[in-house]
């Protein structure tokens, strides 16, 4: 670059941005002032970064660029340039032909895409190290939080004393990669100073915040991932408050161990808390497996024996009945009609044979429901399966 030759000092302004900053957003919008041309920035998936004018024209210029990572050609009076570094794409750039045309704008026009190339790249290495850290800050064996706090300000990264934590989960190959890397793209964006992680097969979530702030954002990531991803049935669940840096890891490991119990509520919604799964947590490992058993087969005998034999699920229905005294919210999580719900309902109970009206009676029916749900899942499914076999 020929500074001597920048005589408006446009270049200059430019250069001096995308050393200052890693946000292309930012550069976008001052090259499309100081050069006077509409532009369109995408990312390699052709997932949108920028644009300008922050009109039609911008609209138009980032539809452009959208198409070119899409393989298509450019219209007349566009120009495509794909930026690449080291054989790596990392983006589109698509300019529009209306504009000044004076030496010095077009100087900017060709400079522009080194910058903007520099600039994805500087960004993306930061978004590497910074992702890294927080799967080592949520991962196990747990960071100190002096360390914690040494590597976050080794990479410039703000860190919370606490963060309120929770997991989005799914349905195992359901939520492919490029639409998870969408997703945890815009949770970031959503809460400033938040973190994104893939660990262990779920999308681990930190929020600085401690007010109304965190389970309104854990809804809208997970139902963002229910969007992109309709076949996952992605949820969040979350635990009941901020928790310090140093307890993250054991929190996030905590989340993940409920994944196992599935949903809790009726109409199988975005977001579930910790408090909700109090009673698998005290049961689960802690009953002896023989006792359990027995505890089973004598409240449920009847029960399992009849879906075994038919294929059915009336152990399901019944728990969803105890879980749920309404019976719409109960028929809701069964994806059942209500009439159809309380038809099953009934020949669940009557071939249970136990008086449900009596507390005690229902408590020690709904536990063993619960006791064999778990041992459903430790078992992977199979006892479920074999009931529907």
């Amino acid at each position: 670059m020929d500074v001597a030759r920048d005589p408006g000092g446009k270049l200059r302004s430019l250069v001096d941005l995308a050393v200052a900053s890693e946000d292309s957003r930012r550069l976008v919008a001052a090259a499309g002032k100081v050069l006077g041309h509409p532009l369109g920035l995408v990312n390699a998936g052709g997932e949108p970064l920028a644009f300008t004018p922050d009109d039609e024209a911008g609209q138009r210029a980032l539809a452009v660029a959208t198409a070119a990572a899409r393989r298509r050609a450019a219209p007349p009076g566009w120009r495509i340039i794909s930026l690449v570094h080291q054989s790596s794409r990392l983006g589109f750039l698509a300019m529009g032909a209306n504009g000044p045309g004076d030496a010095e704008t077009r100087t900017g026009l060709a400079v522009l895409p080194t910058l903007l190339t520099d600039q994805l790249r500087r960004g993306a290495l930061v978004r590497l190290h910074s992702a890294a850290f927080v799967r080592r800050l949520v991962g196990d064996p747990p960071l100190h939080p002096h360390r914690a706090r040494r590597e976050a300000a080794e990479l410039d990264i703000w860190l919370a004393r606490a963060y309120w934590p929770a997991i989005v989960t799914w349905r195992t190959g359901t939520a492919a990669p490029e639409v998870l890397e969408r997703v945890e793209q815009e949770a970031r964006r959503l809460a400033e100073h938040s973190f994104t992680a893939l660990l262990n097969g779920h999308l681990a979530l930190l929020h600085p915040g401690s007010s109304s702030e965190p389970p309104a954002w854990f809804k809208k990531v997970a139902a963002l991932t229910r969007v992109l991803a309709p076949a996952s049935r992605a949820r969040a669940i979350a635990a009941e408050g901020p928790v310090d840096i140093g307890d993250l890891s054991a929190a996030i490991a905590g989340l993940v161990r409920l994944h196992r119990f599935g949903p809790r509520s009726a109409g199988d919604p975005p977001l579930t808390w910790s408090r909700e799964y109090a009673l698998d947590g005290l049961l689960y490992g802690r009953v002896e497996p023989a006792a359990g058993t027995e505890f089973i087969e004598r409240h449920l005998g009847p029960l399992l024996e009849w879906d075994r034999l038919h294929g059915t699920d009336l152990v399901g229905i019944l728990e969803a009945a105890l879980d749920f005294p309404r019976h719409d919210h109960a028929a809701e999580r069964c994806f059942m009609h209500r009439n159809t719900f309380r038809r099953r309902l009934r020949q669940a109970t009557d071939l249970l044979g136990e008086d449900l009206e009596s507390p005690d009676v229902r408590l020690a029916v709904h536990v063993a429901l619960k006791l064999h749900r778990l041992a459903d899942a430790s078992n992977g499914g199979a006892a479920r399966r074999r009931s529907r076999a």
